[in-house]
C-alpha cells in the first residue's frame, strides 16, 4: 500500500527536514518507524526514492499539531498547560532503517511557527508573531517570537546566520526553565565526571543530552580540522562512539543512536569564547546542532565543568560558539541557586515546497 500525505519540505537553521501533522503520524510504533524511513527515502544511503539528503542533518522528521493531536501517541496526557503547539522529532539514520525518537532538533524547531501558520494551524495576525511549544520527545517548552506577513513568515529576511547559505526572517528561540529535560538534572553525574580510562567529561542534560570532552586533552581532536577530515580517522569516531554510549548509560538513555551527542571543545579563535567540533549520529557535523549550542552556552553560564577550561578568563553573558560553518551566539539566564531561566539564540527558517509524499509500504496501521 502507498501512503498519500500532505507533507512541507522545510529548512530551519541549518537543518533540513520533512514536516507534517501530529494527526498523521501512525498510532503504531511499527508503522510509524516505517513512515519516517519512507519519507526520508531510508534506509538507500543516498535517499535516492524520498526527501532526504544522505546525512542526518538533512534527514529528519518533524510533526507539528496541535495538543489533542496527540490522541493515541506515547505522548498523549503528558503536554502541560498553556502551549500553542506541539512537536514531536524523528531522527532515522542514514543507511538503515532505525528511528530514534529520543531526542530533538533545535534547528527545525525554529520552523515549528511558521509550519504551523502556513499550515493553517496556528492563525496571528499583526507585524510580530509568538508561539510556545512543548516538545514531546523531551518534554522542553520553548518560545518562538517572529516577524509576520500575511499572517505567515515571510519569505525573505535579512538576518544573516551561519551555515544557511543566505538571509532570511529572524527567528528568536528560547528554552523555558531549561534543563534535566531526559535526566531530570541538567548535571546528572555533577559537573564533571569520569568516562572510560579516566577521561574527563561533563554530562550536560539542556534540550538534548550532551557530553562535553576537552578536544586537546581527552578527545584527540584538532578543531583546525574539518568535519570531512575528522570523518576519515575512523578509530577517532569508534573512540568517540564508544564515550558517547558509556555516557548515555550513565544518563539513563542506553541503546539511542541519537543522544547524547559529543562536543570536543577547544579556546575560541577570531573573537569566540569556544570552538567546537560535534559528533551527531556516528559522524562530525558539519556545523553545530542548536541543542548542543544551548547546552554549551548554558554550560558556560553555570561554570564549574569540562568548558570552563577552555573559556576565557572573564566569560561574557553571551557565548559565542565556533563552529565548521562559522559561529553562533548564545544566551543563558541564571538564578543565584544555579538554576537557568532561559537559553536561547537566533535563526531562520525557510518553506522549501509544500505538496504531497507517496510512500509506499506506509500509512497502515499494525
Amino acid at each position: 500500500m502507498t501512503c498519500e500525505i500532505p507533507v512541507s519540505v522545510v529548512r530551519g537553521g541549518t537543518s533540513r527536514g520533512v514536516f507534517l501533522r501530529v494527526r498523521d503520524l501512525p498510532r503504531d510504533p511499527r508503522a510509524r518507524d516505517a513512515l519516517c524511513v519512507g519519507l526520508i527515502g531510508g534506509p538507500n544511503p543516498l535517499a535516492v526514492d524520498g526527501l532526504g539528503g544522505g546525512a542526518s542533518s538533512n534527514s529528519k522528521v518533524m510533526a507539528v499539531g496541535l495538543p489533542e493531536d496527540l490522541g493515541g501517541l506515547p505522548w498523549e496526557g503528558s503536554c502541560p498547560a498553556g502551549v500553542d503547539l506541539v512537536t514531536v522529532f524523528a531522527q532515522p539514520a542514514v543507511g538503515s532503517a532505525a528511528v530514534d525518537w529520543n531526542g530533538n532538533c533545535g534547528n527545525l524547531s525554529a520552523a515549528a511557527s511558521a509550519y504551523a501558520l502556513d499550515a493553517g494551524l496556528l492563525e496571528r495576525e499583526g507585524e510580530r508573531a509568538s508561539a510556545r511549544v512543548w516538545n514531546a520527545n523531551t518534554g522542553a517548552v520553548f518560545l518562538l517570537e517572529h516577524p509576520l506577513e500575511g499572517g505567515r513568515l515571510p519569505r525573505t529576511g535579512e538576518y544573516l546566520m551561519s551555515g544557511a547559505g543566505g538571509p532570511g526572517p529572524r527567528i528568536d528561540l528560547r528554552f523555558l526553565e531549561p534543563g534535566g529535560e531526559k535526566t531530570g538534572s541538567v548535571f546528572p553525574q555533577g559537573r564533571t565526571t569520569e568516562l572510560g580510562d579516566g577521561v574527563r567529561a561533563s554530562l550536560v542534560d539542556v534540550s538534548n543530552p550532551l557530553v562535553i570532552l576537552d578536544a586537546a586533552a581527552e578527545a584527540g581532536v584538532d578543531p583546525a580540522l574539518s568535519p570531512a577530515e575528522l570523518n576519515a580517522d575512523a578509530a577517532l569516531l569508534a573512540r568517540l562512539e564508544a564515550l558517547r554510549r558509556e555516557a548515555g548509560e550513565r544518563m539513563g538513555v542506553p541503546g539511542s543512536a541519537a543522544v547524547p551527542r559529543v562536543a570536543c571543545v577547544a579556546p575560541g579563535t577570531e573573537g569566540a569564547a569556544v570552538d567546537v567540533r560535534v559528533t551527531s549520529m556516528g559522524v562530525f557535523h558539519h556545523a553545530v546542532p542548536v541543542t548542543v549550542a544551548l547546552a554549551l552556552g548554558s554550560a558556560a553560564a553555570l561554570g564549574g565543568t569540562v568548558l570552563d577550561a577552555v573559556l576565557p578568563a572573564e566569560p561574557p553573558g553571551e557565548t559565542t560558539i565556533r563552529h565548521p560553518k562559522g559561529t553562533v551566539t548564545v544566551t543563558a539566564e541564571t538564578r543565584e541557586d544555579g538554576s537557568l531561566v532561559t537559553a536561547g539564540l537566533a535563526r531562520t527558517a525557510r518553506i522549501v515546497l509544500t505538496g504531497t509524499a507517496f510512500v509506499p509500504g506506509a500509512g497502515e496501521d499494525a
